[in-house]
């Protein structure tokens, strides 16, 4: 109650990830609605059925108190179970039950990229609610989205620790910070390697076990926070290969779209450091089973990941790679 009395009716929203979209976003100007629930059957229920009755909102935001908690947990699933260890305040105590026939229900928010970027105040996913009356408006309300076929609509729980593990203004800032990060399609920042030679450049083939498998790509992968996009590119090169190489800035960004978020590329040249690799050895390698060097003057089809094919043609144009004379 007190952190909902910090948050401004009127507020406009600026794109977070303006520096990574492909073109500027206009500011969101948003009216926040807030509503204190009881901490009963019938509070959890007031949400899913102001949903039910027809209420729609662009985003929705559940608050509750975890006192074992040191830092904010977003919570990204609702479970279906209630156990309750005291009363709650309707005097009403369930030892053990479900909520429904449908099953744990998962947020359909990319909450996972937020991580890449980072917030101003401290904070950690979490998969578990609680089995408590959180969990349970967390879960009636996912239910009825889902329902009422408004899946897509952003939903949260945030679980927020006690004041002397975060004040009245963090707690503030962050649940202001993650409705900004809801209302905006989220963009990731990834990084990719390119390796030429002789007119040719190395791209690798995503492992069967593998999100998007047999897709040909520039091997990489996400910015972690705090890290360049130097970095990033020799961590994921390590961690994918087990190839040392050292990275020079990026020569450009390429964007595409995913179902949940868009995608920005940086593609940054590299090179081998210390011993070159054996690059038949595959004992090394955890995300990709096949690697090619491709002629630039090669256009037949392949089965390529997002816009990698993109960076191709765009070297093959500027003749930033060129057919050996």
């Amino acid at each position: 109650m007190e952190v909902l009395s910090q948050i401004p009716k009127l507020l406009d929203f600026i794109d977070p990830w303006t520096d990574l979209r492909a073109s500027e976003m206009e500011p969101i100007h948003a009216s926040i609605e807030t509503k204190i629930l009881s901490v009963d059957e019938k509070g959890a229920n007031i949400v899913s059925n102001l949903l039910s009755s027809g209420e729609t909102w662009d985003a929705i935001v559940h608050l509750g108190l975890c006192e074992s908690c040191e830092v904010p947990k977003i919570e990204t699933r609702a479970q279906n179970k209630m156990s309750m260890r005291i009363p709650d305040n309707s005097g009403r105590k369930i030892s053990e039950g479900s909520l429904s026939q449908d099953g744990d229900l998962n947020v359909s928010v990319p909450v996972e990229t937020w991580v890449k970027q980072g917030l101003d105040v401290g904070w950690e996913l979490s998969v578990n609610a609680g089995t408590f009356v959180c969990n349970e408006t967390f879960y009636r309300t996912l239910q009825t989205l889902e329902r009422q076929d408004m899946a897509q609509t952003p939903c949260l729980f945030i679980h927020l620790p006690d004041f002397e593990n975060c004040t009245l203004v963090d707690a503030s800032l962050l649940i202001l910070e993650i409705i900004q990060r809801m209302l905006f399609r989220p963009v990731l920042s990834v990084v990719g390697g390119l390796f030429t030679r002789d007119g040719t450049y190395l791209i690798a083939r995503r492992a069967q076990h593998e999100k998007h498998p047999g897709k040909w790509e520039f091997p990489g992968g996400k910015v972690e926070v705090g890290e360049s996009l130097e970095q990033a590119i020799v961590r994921e090169f390590n961690e994918e290969l087990s190839w040392n190489v050292r990275a020079s800035p990026s020569i450009g960004i390429w964007h595409h779209s995913l179902e949940k978020f868009d995608i920005a590329l940086n593609i940054l040249p590299v090179e081998f450091t210390g011993t070159l690799p054996d690059e038949h050895d595959r004992s090394g390698w955890t995300s990709h089973d096949a690697l090619a060097w491709r002629s630039i003057d090669d256009d037949s089809e392949l089965d390529w990941l997002g816009n990698d094919e993109e960076v191709v043609l765009w070297m093959r144009e500027t003749g930033y790679i060129s057919t050996p004379k």
